[in-house]
């Protein structure tokens, strides 16, 4: 009985963790998508000279 209470709480803790690190995947991933997204308007192209 003491056994399966230690190996829920591990897996809670387990739980918390991984929770944390997908709310801190998720918003590197929105950074990284805005950082594309800007840099989308400039890449491959290049810088027209005056009057053409």
């Amino acid at each position: 009985m003491e056994n399966s209470q230690e190996l829920i709480g591990i897996l809670q803790a387990i739980s918390i963790v991984a929770k944390s690190l997908a709310v801190k995947l998720m918003k590197i991933d929105r950074e990284v998508r805005a950082y594309e997204s800007a840099g989308e308007g400039t890449r491959g192209r290049r810088k027209m000279k005056k009057g053409k």
